[in-house]
């Protein structure tokens, strides 16, 4: 009944680069090749062994998720999604943000103190 139930949602047709995310750190490429609502299938190695939760982080765009694996055909394997995530900006654009923002800053700062100078 779940397969029908899937079925009823419209699948879109991807070629998403995507690194799958285990438990203890080790990272699996692999691709997405469709995705609804509810799950995707995804294409990687036949003798690559995943477990039964995991997650899956697409390349490029800033989307990971959170999956249990509902089947496994050859290299093809069908994924339920349980959660989907965004994922935090990088921690260095803070860091250029702020340092161009008080840039600025003290550039007027300086201008100001020069320009009331040479009215003395």
């Amino acid at each position: 009944m779940s397969e029908i139930t899937n079925r009823a949602f419209e699948r879109t047709d991807v070629d998403w680069i995507s690194i799958i995310r285990l438990a203890d750190g080790q990272e699996i490429p692999c691709s997405i090749k469709d995705v609804s609502c509810l799950g995707m299938k995804v294409a990687l190695p036949s003798e690559v062994t995943i477990p039964h939760t995991f997650n899956i982080r697409v390349v490029g765009r800033d989307l990971i998720f959170n999956v249990q694996q509902a089947w496994r055909r050859g290299h093809f394997v069908g994924l339920t999604i349980l959660k989907i995530g965004k994922l935090p900006a990088p921690k260095q654009a803070p860091t250029s943000d702020a340092a161009a923002s008080t840039t600025p800053a003290e550039y007027n700062r300086i201008g100001t103190r020069r320009s009331f100078r040479s009215r003395d």
